[in-house]
């Protein structure tokens, strides 16, 4: 099926402007944005909203990166990442470092996960084992960014419903020592100590962290 064509009011992504975006204290996504208007899981979807999305899989430009829940990650097709840059960068270094090409499913789509059945040779209940550990895998780490978001949205809750994402990130601002902290956190496998570099980030984000 041809995709539709891209909305009038697509932007590239590098020409964003993230002050008209904000973060829902309640469901932990972005709304609001610009020249688009992006809603969050708690606001209704309505067909007339989502004709401004039309030609894209996803109705969004933007959302908090499934790891370290700080810094951004683009949306708009089911190919997106959903772990920003940096986290991405850890999960690749330590995976290596264990002999895989990654330690995280951090792809939106299991062939970015090296998740590939070759049809061929597979059996039904290989493909089926395959998809249903893939699923596994990307509904721990959902779980993982509700609770990491709870985490760094309770002290800001009694103030407001949401807050500007400049002033998430001001708040808890991006940096290769909290995706390194995120990473040990959620414990899949452990930061080596000879990973000198992420492990020193990690020893200064949590000397300053608050």
């Amino acid at each position: 099926m041809p995709r539709a064509p891209e909305s009038e009011f697509t932007v590239p992504f590098e020409e964003l402007d993230l002050t008209p975006f904000a973060v829902c204290l309640t469901c932990g996504h972005l709304r609001d944005g610009a020249p688009r208007e992006q809603r969050c899981r708690c606001q209704p979807h309505t067909p007339e909203w989502e004709q401004q999305w039309q030609g894209q899989d996803i109705a969004g430009d933007l959302d908090l990166c499934v790891l370290c829940v700080r810094d951004t990650v683009t949306t708009r097709t089911r190919w997106s990442w959903l772990a920003c840059e940096t986290c991405r960068h850890v999960s690749q270094v330590v995976g290596e470092r264990y002999g895989h090409r990654a330690a995280l499913p951090l792809g939106g789509h299991s062939i970015m996960n090296g998740d590939v059945v070759q049809p061929q040779t597979a059996t039904t209940t290989v493909v089926a084992a395959s998809l249903v550990a893939s699923a596994r895998r990307g509904n721990e780490l959902r779980e993982w960014q509700r609770v990491e978001f709870d985490r760094l949205a309770e002290p800001l809750r009694p103030n407001s419903p949401g807050v500007p994402l400049v002033e998430w990130q001001r708040r808890w601002p991006p940096s290769l020592g909290a995706s390194v902290d995120a990473f040990d956190r959620y414990g899949v496998m452990p930061v080596p100590n000879d990973l000198s570099r992420l492990r020193q980030a990690q020893n200064e984000f949590l000397a300053t962290a608050r």
